[in-house]
């Protein structure tokens, strides 16, 4: 019946994405810390839902709950590229700072200690979040005196600026990294517009039809760089059709990029929030939408503030609004920060978060281009996907088309992490080799050792060995060595590093991120962690390979029944390490 009620409002279109229940429930956490039962009933009157619904987006996201937080929220990450700098020790370092244990409120209120995967400086981990307010290279020193600043009413040390990556583009042009790579204020719009911001939008409005810009979208042949590779031009095309018979249509910028290890669609955010939008408008002109919605991770606490300005900015100067750049074009952009939970990165989940919803995964068909946010026809990019178009339709699709390799055209920004000797993000054509990118651009490791393992596209993509770094970067060469492409993050790990602690890690988060709605996933991640902590262990040899044997049943299981790719494609690097590392896996046979 709740369900059945919630379709009903859906259908309707009575909410909006910046005032929902889950709006409502954020706005309560924020000045309360916790959500109470009469909170619940109060949101459910007002937005028409059922108690049972509005209890239930209460308790799904990170950043929400009805036990109470302290006045001080302390974040500390336990995202791989942390993990790779510390083994999760920071939260160890804070657990004795602060006098409170993990996911725990201190007694007077005043401080808790909460985990999240990814604060997207994966460039200098490990790092904490207090309050909006981001600490990088964090030691057992530095969390004594950022308690001691929180017990004195203080904050913590400002170290964003320092933390700032690299931005280098080699081996070709810079696509992505156009303005970033560049020393200019790029959320200047003014300097933005100087440095070519908005002139492929331009010239969409002022020489060319939607279909023509499809077609120079196709000939580029743009594939969506959030994980799955699929091409753009496709989904536009989809949509538009669609589009053509609804009464409404969305572009989504998903810029909710969960995956540990990446940070490119963070920075992007905050220093070229311009590319994003110019992206954005192109992909309204050609489907034919008029809004487009940006739904931004809550823990990139500086994202929403510099997008929210940049789209003033952009409508104060006619770049957005109800007629763009003086044409018969309307298309405008709200900003909606999410609430904290990784499988909001997957469409279908973040489409309902949108709505106020649970984010939980939806069984496709019906894809987003046909029925999405609010069941009408919708475009579902992300950041670094929507970055490329403007350069795209100034330059050409052939023009683009000519860097990259194979069915991989055009470049990917890579995002290095804190272990290597030269970490930040690095724009270079597809077809350069994972060597090439790790050790002549990332200079190896920083501690001198050789690298052990490196997994690319987040905790969902395969482990490579050293015998596997000649293999080129690309969606197809990377897929058939059983790895991933993904966002692009790149973690390595020196020879100290322990396979089966890896392994464990990364069904921590699989466990800690599930959203629950598949068996598979939601009981296949507490599986897989039990029996990777069991790994561990010195016990008879018998037992381990029947762990090892049953680990790859559970494996199989997930990949085949999950809804998505957070369930379905952790075997990827747990297959990875029973095959490169098999021997360390089952080190504990006795």
């Amino acid at each position: 019946m709740s369900h059945n009620l919630v379709q009903l409002r859906r259908r309707r279109n009575d909410w909006t994405p910046t005032d929902n229940a889950l709006a409502r429930l954020k706005a309560v956490m924020h000045d309360r810390r916790r959500i109470t039962p009469d909170d619940v009933s109060a949101i459910a009157k007002a937005t028409h839902q059922p108690e049972a619904t509005v209890y239930g987006v209460a308790t799904y996201y990170g950043d929400l709950g009805t036990a109470p937080r302290g006045r001080t929220r302390v974040k500390v990450c336990k995202g791989t590229a942390c993990f790779a700098a510390c083994g999760d020790a920071s939260v160890g370092w804070l657990e004795d700072a602060l006098g409170v244990k993990e996911g725990a409120t201190s007694v007077d209120g005043a401080v808790s200690l909460e985990s999240v995967y990814c604060l997207g400086y994966c460039n200098a981990g490990p790092t904490v979040e207090v309050e909006g307010r981001v600490y990088a290279g964090l030691t057992r020193e530095g969390a004594q005196a950022l308690a001691r600043d929180l017990a004195g009413g203080g904050g913590i040390p400002e170290a964003r600026r320092a933390h700032v990556p690299r931005f280098e583009a080699h081996g070709g042009p810079a696509i992505v990294l156009e303005r970033l790579a560049q020393p200019i204020d790029a959320t200047d719009l003014a300097v933005a517009c100087a440095a070519h911001a908005f002139e492929g939008l331009g010239k969409a409005l002022a020489s060319m039809k939607p279909d023509e810009v499809l077609a120079e979208v196709e000939r580029a042949q743009l594939r969506g760089r959030g994980g799955a590779g699929f091409p753009t031009a496709t989904k536009w095309r989809l949509t538009a059709e669609h589009a053509k018979r609804s009464t409404e249509a969305y572009v989504v910028c998903n810029a909710d990029e969960g995956d540990p290890g990446s940070y490119i669609d963070k920075w992007l955010m905050e220093r070229d929030p311009f590319a994003v939008l110019e992206g954005m408008a192109i992909a309204g002109y050609a489907i034919g939408a008029s809004r487009g919605f940006v739904y931004v991770r809550s823990e990139y606490p500086d994202s929403t503030p510099a997008l929210r300005k940049a789209v003033a900015d952009a409508r104060a100067a006619g770049l957005l609004g109800p007629r763009v750049l003086g044409h018969d074009f309307a298309f405008d952009v709200e900003i909606v920060e999410g609430a904290g939970s990784y499988v909001c990165g997957e469409e279908t989940a973040l489409l309902h978060s949108l709505e106020g919803l649970r984010g939980m995964v939806t069984a496709r068909p019906p894809f987003p281009a046909q029925a999405g946010l609010f069941e009408k026809p919708t475009v579902v990019n992300n950041v670094e996907t929507l970055a490329n178009v403007g350069w795209i339709l100034r330059h050409g699709g052939a023009e683009y088309a000519r860097h990259g390799a194979g069915k991989s055209r055009g470049t990917k920004v890579v995002s290095l992490n804190e272990r290597f000797a030269r970490p930040g993000m690095l724009e270079v054509p597809f077809g350069v080799t994972v060597r090439h990118v790790l050790e002549d651009l990332g200079g190896g490791m920083a501690s001198g050792r050789p690298i052990k393992a490196v997994q690319i596209g987040g905790p969902l993509g395969g482990i490579l060995p050293p015998s596997l770094f000649d293999t080129p970067l690309g969606f197809d060469e990377l897929d058939a060595v059983g790895a991933l492409l993904g966002h692009g993050g790149v973690v390595a790990w020196d020879d100290t590093v322990d396979a089966r602690d890896v392994a464990v890690h990364l069904f921590e988060f699989c466990d800690a991120e599930s959203c629950g709605k598949c068996f598979p996933c939601r009981i296949g991640g507490r599986r897989g962690l039990e029996i990777a902590r069991r790994l561990k262990e010195k016990r008879p040899a018998a037992l381990v390979h029947a762990d090892a044997a049953l680990l790859a049943e559970l494996c199989e299981t997930m990949k085949l029944g999950s809804l998505c790719a957070h369930g379905g494609a952790i075997p990827i690097p747990i297959a990875s390490l029973m095959l490169h590392f098999r021997d360390e896996m089952l080190g504990g046979a006795t």
